[in-house]
């Protein structure tokens, strides 16, 4: 089913980073995305574009997430973790100099373009003249901001090695490109107060309408998605892209593999779609974000299973529930599409598995899955959230499903076989039991570590309609509900009011107590912080113990909601709300992940300095039989003599380890060896003072293993004892060598004994 909120977190991240990293500039009518537009290639297989910070700030300052991000508790926050972050990614980075250079370079000229209308796309190319068919576009309306980022640009320019960005002439214009660039076009530069950044176009195809006197329209596809301020506007031709594959395909040769997608993409049904538009941005307090699917002919496959749902079901609601959504899909219809997809794109692999394995589960669990559990749904469903402390029973609150049921009593028939082959595979670990109350048959599933957590689902059959719920109270609450329909949602004044004039035909509907939402997952994430801040302490970073209050915000939320249709054009999507309840997670999770990212970096850094460790050890072996044969299967005297000898590149001598101020040799060298020596000596190793678990060896067979202390040592003194010589002392980074045991002496006997007779 076609929802907006799968890309919503991203697409919030995106638009609150374009919108607050800006001054404020009065709002226009017409979207600076859509003027753009007006200047952008032709022909465009999809583009995303933003209307730019400077345009958008004065709009995102009124939105509810914008009077967050600029309450003063959520800045001090934010830029506490962001500046603790730092330090401890300026302590992970070998050269301080680095994350400097990638402030004051990268993260200010990416500050600096998303303050500005941008628009980023892809057009295709005549592959009768170009063999890649496609090519790719950036084009920035710098306005009164040209002077900052043109010195931006200089900067990132300064970056590459000398004299690698030259002048290129592209049409009448001059660009700049990077020198001896052979495989493909890239270039950039200045046309007005427009930046251009383009690949695969030495045409200069893309800067074709940037002197022209912009008037041209905005394409038609875009109108047919309601604007709002196009803080972020993302277009698709999907017959377009599939094209260009094919080209790719042709070209590579592999037109085989290509037809089983092109045959698996008719089965599911989205060879009829056309465009995909996207338009996203602020009104007044809230995120809006339309989408539109265009699909040509009678829908098929997947779509063909997407039905209206019926609004009658909001009825079962609780009137407390903080967030709630219907759906209706054909589930047999759809398994029948997956497997006959899977039958045509793959007949002699994937099916053949597929049905085995299909078959195994339902010959174990004793039911057909399309026979007996999916026939028997008629595809109505509905779920709500209560949240925690509105009922005595469930004082953690819960979430509880309803799903109308086509055939109850075969239904029931195959969830108690599922549930006698989970309780079977579970080895008792899982208790299912049933009781009856008010006439209802309760089916109770626990899992002990679950119903401490006062999770045991619970389901039963009322009315033709499944209830399943995370517990028994709340199931008996939801078949109470269902039996006697009063404080249900639908009679809330929030709920008339955002719900007001929904299209016909509903594919779903999502509404959401974003006021009650908020605070609820405040309260989880109060206390779940203070060990997150524990856990963050160890891996070196020191969070705020204390997250930011923004009740008196919260207070202010509306409603969200957010629903899909069909009409006759194709598939349409509208969200209106806070967007804080879909991306507070995200938000959150940057500071709280901190703990798990900052050693996960620190041991990346240690795998890919070891890797380019073990590469320099692999030259020096191969530089050692490369001299060896010019000098009687004789290694040299010193590692230096390879470089002279031998076209060792000195940097191979140099180890991503060794301190900046240590003297000391990255590797050790064991002198007096030949090519002719057993094949497990050693030959050279990391100098183990800059080690930690692991230390790269090289032997005479010429393959490197990194080796734990442990075993370096075991083998470093084997090789030593070849040679007759005596193994030196080792010091190690952060590892002592293990004491020689003392061995036991036997107990004396005393004199005493000695003389007893």
């Amino acid at each position: 089913m076609y929802r907006v909120k799968p890309g919503l977190c991203v697409l919030l991240s995106v638009m609150i980073s374009i919108a607050f990293s800006c001054p404020i500039k009065a709002e226009s009518a017409t979207s600076a995305a859509e003027r753009l537009l007006m200047v952008a290639p032709d022909n465009m297989v999809g583009f995303i574009a933003t209307s730019g910070g400077d345009d958008l700030k004065p709009a995102f300052d009124k939105t509810i997430m914008g009077r967050m991000w600029n309450d003063p508790g959520v800045q001090s926050f934010y830029q506490s973790v962001k500046q603790e972050l730092l330090n401890k990614i300026k302590q992970e980075i070998a050269d301080p100099n680095d994350i400097k250079t990638f402030e004051e370079t990268i993260v200010n000229f990416a500050k600096l373009a998303l303050s500005r209308p941008l628009i980023i796309g892809g057009v295709p190319k005549d592959t009768k003249v170009d063999k890649c068919p496609v090519y790719g576009f950036a084009i920035l309306d710098a306005g009164t901001r040209k002077a900052e980022i043109a010195s931006a640009i200089t900067k990132l320019e300064a970056l590459a090695d000398n004299n690698q960005v030259v002048e290129v002439q592209v049409g009448s214009h001059a660009m700049h490109e990077l020198k001896d660039n052979k495989n493909i076009s890239i270039y950039w530069g200045w046309i007005g107060n427009y930046c251009v950044f383009a690949i695969n176009d030495a045409e200069g195809l893309a800067v074709k309408h940037l002197r022209s006197d912009n008037g041209r329209p905005v394409p038609d596809y875009l109108s047919k998605v309601p604007p709002s301020c196009d803080a972020l506007a993302v277009y698709l031709n999907y017959e377009k892209v599939f094209n260009i594959f094919h080209t790719i395909a042709a070209a590579q040769g592999s037109l085989d593999d290509f037809n089983s997608a092109k045959m698996a993409m008719k089965e599911l049904g989205f060879d009829n779609i056309r465009t995909i538009v996207s338009r996203n941005g602020f009104a007044g307090p809230d995120i809006v974000c339309n989408s539109f699917v265009e699909v040509s002919g009678p829908r098929t496959g997947l779509l063909a299973h997407l039905k209206s749902i019926e609004l009658s079901m909001f009825d079962m609601v609780d009137a407390r529930a903080m967030n709630t959504a219907a759906a209706n899909c054909d589930f047999a219809g759809i398994y029948d599409t997956i497997t006959q997809t899977i039958k045509v794109s793959s007949p002699n692999d994937a099916y053949p598995d597929f049905q085995e394995a299909i078959a195994k589960f339902e010959s174990e669990a004793k039911f057909s899955i399309r026979k007996d559990l999916l026939q028997s749904l008629s595809g109505q469903m509905l779920f709500y959230t209560l949240p925690a402390g509105v009922m005595m029973e469930s004082p953690a609150g819960g979430t509880v499903l309803i799903a109308k049921l086509k055939d109850p009593a075969l239904f029931e028939k195959t969830m108690t076989a599922l549930q006698d082959f989970a309780a079977a595979k579970r080895n008792g670990m899982l208790q299912i039991s049933s009781q009856v109350q008010n006439g209802n048959t309760l089916h109770i599933c626990a899992v002990m570590p679950l119903a401490m957590m006062q999770i045991m689902p619970t389901w039963t059959i009322v009315n033709g309609h499944l209830v399943f719920a995370a517990n028994t109270s709340l199931c008996n609450l939801a078949v109470t509900k269902m039996q006697s329909p009063t404080n249900n949602l639908p009679g809330t004044a929030a709920f008339k009011k955002v719900t007001a004039n929904l299209p016909a035909n509903l594919l779903s509907l999502r509404y959401v107590d974003s006021t009650v939402q908020f605070n609820r997952m405040m309260m989880a994430f109060q206390q779940f912080w203070p060990m997150a801040t524990m856990g963050a302490a160890n891996a070196g970073v020191k969070l705020p113990f204390v997250l930011p209050n923004l009740s008196n915000i919260a207070n202010d939320m509306q409603p969200s909601c957010e629903y899909s249709w069909f009409d006759s054009q194709g598939l349409r999507a509208h969200y209106k709300g806070t967007g804080v309840e879909q991306s507070m997670a995200s938000v959150a999770g940057v500071a709280m992940a901190a703990g798990i990212l900052m050693p996960a970096l620190a041991r990346t850094r240690q795998l890919a300095y070891r890797t380019v460790s073990a590469t320099n050890l692999s030259a020096i072996g191969k530089a050692c039989l490369i001299y060896a044969n010019d000098h009687n299967e004789t290694y040299p005297a010193n590692l230096q003599v390879l470089v002279e000898k031998a076209d060792l590149p000195p940097m191979c001598l140099i180890s991503k380890f060794k301190p900046k101020d240590s003297t000391e040799p990255s590797y050790i060298y064991i002198p007096g060896q030949n090519a002719t020596m057993k094949p497990q000596n050693i030959i050279a190793y990391e100098n183990p003072a800059f080690c930690t678990d692991k230390i790269n060896v090289l032997f005479n067979d010429c393959h490197v293993q990194a080796m734990t202390p442990e075993e370096f040592l075991k083998e470093l003194e084997a090789t030593y004892k070849s040679l007759g010589q005596k193994m030196p002392d080792i010091k190690f980074k952060s590892y002592e060598k293990p004491q020689s045991p003392v061995k036991p002496q036997p107990p004396r006997t005393s004199e005493k004994a000695l003389r007893s007779p």
